[in-house]
């Protein structure tokens, strides 16, 4: 004989931690208590934010802030592809951040963040210590990119802060450029203290070179672009050539062309480290016997203008 337990709606059934009941009813708004509960009954499963947004008639943009929100209070752990798949994780691993490159959402209302703000304690210590380094009260849009920067890229609340010191000590404290900067840094994972000073450090000592670079050749201060970093990086930091070797390449290239071009230095000195030319007195000779044999066998020079505005280095690097 056959038989079962017939118990209706109750054949189906989920855990809900207490913690949640206890610590966050009262606290996340609609969407967000919806997706947990969503996330909760489909344990185990491999969802994305698009079958979220289908079955609970949310927009996808509220599906992923939520989405950041329980993974940022250590309820879930979001696969190394955010539209790939969701894994739930209640476990230890759970707690740790795991920064992920996601789309940029419109900006959240004050609203949101005013709610946010007051049902997040890391939050609001964020929005506290801001105004305390920047030296001047947050705007909504100001507090928007620190929320989009911690709840959409994944960025903690403590790496943000030193990404605002940082920002400060270099003179740059516009919104435009936290924001660009504190996005690059979760494309890069940077998701601790650690990985943060590791990359400050690694900031300043581009700054520093550039300054130098500025100095040697005697342009005005300004910020250099991706090209010049890898040049100057390259330059004095991999292969350690001196101010004076710099200089030298730099002459060359304005009595040749009448102005500073990169790309002209680089395949100087580029030439110069593959020859094993480290002096003035080797980059002198060698000039020298160069230009002999230019002129017996009546040959342009290998740096001519014409062909490296045809080669792009930087293509090589």
């Amino acid at each position: 004989m056959n038989c079962k337990i017939n118990m209706g709606k109750w054949n189906k059934v989920f855990a809900i931690p207490s913690d949640i009941v206890e610590n966050y009813l009262n606290k996340s708004n609609e969407v967000q208590l919806k997706v947990i509960l969503y996330l909760l009954c489909n344990s185990g499963k491999i969802v994305n934010e698009e079958e979220i947004s289908q079955s609970l008639n949310c927009s996808e943009p509220e599906v992923i802030q939520s989405i950041n929100y329980w993974k940022n209070e250590g309820y879930i752990e979001i696969d190394k592809n955010l539209n790939a798949k969701i894994d739930l994780d209640t476990n230890e691993s759970a707690q740790k951040s795991t920064i992920q490159h996601t789309v940029r959402y419109n900006r959240p209302g004050s609203l949101y963040i005013a709610n946010r703000i007051q049902s997040s304690k890391d939050i609001n210590l964020l929005m506290q210590e801001a105004e305390l380094i920047l030296g001047r009260p947050l705007s909504g849009a100001d507090s928007a990119v620190l929320l989009m920067l911690h709840d959409n890229d994944g960025l903690p609340a403590d790496v943000i802060l030193m990404l605002l010191q940082y920002s400060v000590s270099v003179g740059k404290c516009g919104m435009k450029y936290i924001e660009k900067v504190g996005s690059s840094w979760a494309r890069e994972g940077i998701d601790n203290i650690e990985k943060a000073e590791k990359k400050i450090i690694q900031l300043r000592n581009t700054h520093a070179l550039w300054k130098r670079f500025e100095n040697i050749i005697g342009i005005e201060h300004r910020a250099p672009t991706k090209c010049e970093e890898e040049a100057v990086n390259r330059w004095f930091g991999e292969w350690k050539y001196s101010d004076e070797m710099i200089k030298e390449s730099y002459d060359r290239c304005v009595n040749s062309n009448g102005k500073y071009i990169l790309k002209y230095m680089d395949s100087i000195i580029r030439r110069w480290n593959h020859q094993g030319i480290r002096t003035i007195e080797q980059a002198i000779s060698e000039n020298t016997v160069r230009k002999k044999r230019y002129s017996k066998e009546s040959e342009r020079p290998s740096y001519n203008l014409d062909e490296y505005e045809k080669y792009n280095i930087f293509d090589h690097i």
